[in-house]
């Protein structure tokens, strides 16, 4: 099991106590924000923000700048993360789960949870789920529940659901021991927290109406949205120090999907601490949550032994809902700042909702950085996102490695470093970055990357700084922050290398490497592991 790095021949050097721990896999540590942009740390860029543990962690490791996730929206990211497979080959197309869906990671299908607990991991899940679950429905459900509660993205769907029964198809029947947190966003219902399989305080109290919550509403007394983010990061830090008071000679896999700095975004003790509002002191609490896991992991003796990937489940929003922080201001919402009235909204769309034709402030904050785009667009700015790995001993300090690779890698990542052979069905569109992480100068493993957007599921073909994005099928998602563009409905070819902020679209110039990217696609559609330098090419 340790072939792949011969971890039983390396030691630290003296107690007998870290030659044990040599002979141990490493610990593994995946930390995953949510909506959280390529521009939101200063370690890539971000001025109005602050991010020093992030920031350390990446001078102190390797920080990645071709990393994308697998779909710009979060349900579909999390399935590519978790099982190394593209979510657009399932039966989500587009979009994201309702609250009440059924589980999209089959009951057989392998997951980075179950792969590692076979080579002998301790698994845990803490935070946001967001891949489906099973509910108990009580009897006042409607007919066909199919239609009306589980694909219903209606709110209120709770007084058809049996809280007191056990929750079915989640992270313990996917590979993890332990889990912990929410079943969707901090702003979808229920809001509740699944400690394993069973609720632990079913929705009774009324919850304040905030950003993207509806009205007159329920959740568990348990409940603060304030400090959701909070409280699964200490839950984290409990795992941590738990398993390795009794399980200290078994290796650690804590996955750890944030609720932070999803909408609403509600500081409490990193209020004020940004210059780009609501979002940006979010994102300073979630570098306290990086600082909370590294301080446990050290505290336990593991921190050495430790690989932490630390990376985004796709892009951001450009800031906050002009909208609510109006309301905010309006009806004296302890959550608006004085400064907030020296910006105007930006990224206004009148053909959208409320929110959408109200636009969002952005306090001159770039959360996609040089990228056009945000979450749920097939622009860069919804699919490249900030990765961060460290690895004491293993990965050389304030190394930025320009390779392109795609989270669903991460996979096949962990397989090679516990010397795993997948099997065929496994892993289908994984490709491992060890080397690369282990060496900056080994070759990009990675020939291409073919991504969907969020809220039209269109393909997107990337290859050697080339981007073609199909045109999307019609009646998909109508919102947009570029509501003049041609948007999905044109084929578009860009040039990344010569244009980040794909500004020029060069398809009716250049229509012989379109049809090239167009024939990648179309192959990779048919194929799985089909993406490496092997083979791409020799189709």
């Amino acid at each position: 099991m340790m072939g792949a790095l011969g971890i039983s021949t390396m030691a630290y050097g003296g107690t007998d106590d870290s030659l044990e721990k040599e002979k141990q896999a490493p610990n593994i540590v995946l930390i995953l924000a949510d909506d959280l942009g390529y521009g939101d740390l200063s370690c890539y860029g971000a001025t109005k923000i602050q991010t020093p543990v992030l920031d350390q962690m990446a001078s102190e490791g390797m920080l990645f700048t071709n990393a994308y996730v697998c779909s710009s929206l979060s349900s579909p990211s999390r399935y590519g993360i978790l099982t190394g497979s593209y979510p657009w080959r399932t039966r989500l197309e587009y979009g994201v789960l309702n609250s009440y869906e059924k589980p999209l990671i089959e009951p057989e299908q392998t997951t980075i949870a179950s792969l590692l607990k076979r080579h002998g991991y301790y698994t845990a899940c803490v935070g946001k789920w967001h891949l489906g679950l099973n509910w108990a429905l009580n009897d006042k459900a409607p007919e066909d529940p199919e239609k009306n509660v589980f694909n219903s993205a209606k709110d209120n769907l709770q007084i058809y659901i049996d809280f007191s029964k056990p929750v079915k198809g989640g992270p313990i029947e996917r590979g993890f021991d332990y889990f912990f947190g929410m079943s969707g966003s901090n702003n979808m219902q229920p809001w509740v927290y699944i400690e394993n399989d069973h609720v632990l305080q079913p929705p009774s109290e009324y919850q304040k109406p905030y950003d993207f919550i509806a009205e007159n509403v329920t959740r568990a007394p348990d409940w603060d949205m304030k400090t959701v983010n909070q409280v699964i990061t200490r839950k984290a830090v409990e795992v941590i120090n738990n398993h390795f008071a009794n399980n200290k000679n078994q290796s650690l896999f804590l996955y750890l999907p944030t609720s932070a700095i999803h909408r609403p975004c509600l500081p409490t003790f990193t209020k004020g601490k940004s210059q780009a509002g609501l979002r940006g002191d979010i994102v300073v609490e979630l570098d306290w949550t990086v600082n909370e896991v590294i301080k446990a992991l050290k505290a336990n003796g593991a921190y050495e032994n430790t690989l932490l990937i630390f990376t985004s489940d796709n892009g951001p929003r450009p800031g906050d809902p002009a909208l609510w922080i109006n309301r905010y201001k309006n009806e004296g919402y302890e959550e608006y700042q004085e400064y907030f009235g020296n910006y105007k909204p930006e990224y206004i769309n009148e053909k959208g909702n409320a929110i959408w034709k109200s636009g969002w402030l952005t306090y001159d904050h770039r959360a996609s950085g040089i990228f056009r785009g945000f979450k749920q667009d097939p622009w860069e700015g919804g699919l490249c996102v900030p990765f961060i790995v460290h690895w004491p001993g293993k990965v050389k300090s304030a190394t930025v490695n320009n390779h392109l690779i795609c989270a669903g890698d991460i996979f096949a990542t962990f397989a090679d470093l516990i010397g795993d052979q997948l099997k065929e069905n496994e892993g289908e569109d994984s490709y491992s970055f060890l080397s690369n992480i282990l060496d900056v100068k080994a070759p990009q493993v990675r020939k291409t990357a073919t991504l969907a957007s969020g809220s039209s599921g269109a393909l997107i073909m990337i290859q050697d700084g080339w981007k073609y994005i199909e045109p999307a099928k019609p009646g998909r998602w109508p919102e947009t922050y570029y509501p003049d563009s041609p948007g999905d409905k044109v084929p578009r070819l860009f040039n990344l290398n010569e244009d980040p902020s794909e500004s020029i679209n060069l398809y009716d110039k250049m229509p012989d490497k379109a049809a090239e990217l167009v024939k990648i696609i179309d192959y990779v559609r048919m194929n799985t592991k089909s993406e490496s330098n092997k083979m791409i090419g020799n189709e």
